[in-house]
């Protein structure tokens, strides 16, 4: 099955995931690139991520690099702002619209990204596996990334076939 994750990143952890889920899959990738992304830092970081995306904004992008339409598997990767998927992904998805083509769903926080997925999951109930990551600034928890991101590539492989 021909398969692409499609993901968005502000401070590397979810293009870090991206790319090894690639590697073990031997898939392709698209990051999702904002025109005017939001600032890394500071307070100004959480009011403009985390509002929009509470609000379910998207994001004015750059081109796509690939064509979604050409996969038959798309795997979304995002990092969690205010419980929700990032406004890139916000985007994605209204571009995308509905499809069955949406296979699995990653998502990093700080916190708990449940209600993100749970989010993802809504929108494409075609899903069949999801994983929450923990932000690798909080060393303790972001510890189990590696076998839970291990335990998702063996879902998906199933699943891909």
């Amino acid at each position: 099955m021909k398969t692409l994750i499609v993901y968005y990143s502000l401070e590397g952890n979810t293009k870090e995931a991206a790319e090894k889920i690639a590697q073990a899959l031997s898939c392709d990738t698209m990051q999702l690139l904002p025109v005017k992304d939001i600032p890394k830092k500071g307070l100004l970081k959480f009011l403009h991520g985390g509002s929009g995306a509470t609000k379910g904004k998207g994001t004015d992008l750059q081109p796509y690099t690939a064509n979604v339409r050409n996969y038959d598997a798309i795997i979304i990767g995002t990092p969690v702002w205010a419980g929700k998927p990032s406004m890139a992904v916000n985007q994605f998805m209204a571009d995308l619209g509905p499809s069955d083509s949406v296979m699995g769903a990653f998502a990093f926080a700080g916190g708990s990204s449940d209600k993100c997925l749970q989010i993802l999951k809504e929108k494409y109930p075609s899903i069949k596996c999801t994983v929450g990551l923990n932000d690798r600034n909080n060393k303790k928890l972001a510890a189990g990334n590696e076998s839970k991101i291990e335990s998702f590539i063996h879902s998906l492989h199933e699943i891909l076939g």
